[in-house]
Formats: C-alpha cells, structure tokens, sequence
C-alpha cells in the first residue's frame, strides 16, 4: 500500500497548483458569496499564487515522473 502512496503522491501539489492558479486567475469561485472580500484575498494573494503555483505544479510532476527520489 505504501508504494503505491509513493507512486502517486505527486498528484496532491498538482491539483493544489491547478486549483491555486484557478483562484489567482479569479476562475474560481463563479459567484463569490463576498466580493468585497474576494477581492481584497486577490489584491493581497493573487501576484504570490501565480508565482507559487506554477512551481508547485512542476515539483509534483518531478514527483510522479521520481526525478527527485
């Protein structure tokens, strides 16, 4: 069980990636239930998810690929 684990504990830094680049691009959420406070979660957040992403999606194809085993 645990190599399997191993095998694909990658995939949880891509889908974090993915999903963080999908709120800095303000894709998510649709509807903001507060846009005031949504915006300012961009205004403080937004230029540090789409740095920080990008290179979360990256380490965990390196992950999965087992390039930094």
């Amino acid at each position: 069980m645990l190599e399997l684990y191993d095998t694909w504990n990658g995939l949880i830094p891509i889908f974090v990636g993915i999903y963080g680049l999908l709120l800095a691009y303000r894709v998510l959420p649709r509807k903001p239930k507060d846009p005031e406070k949504m915006d300012l979660w961009h205004r403080k957040f937004g230029k540090m998810m789409k740095i920080i992403s990008p290179f979360l999606i990256i380490f965990g194809i390196l992950l999965l690929l087992g390039a930094l085993d």
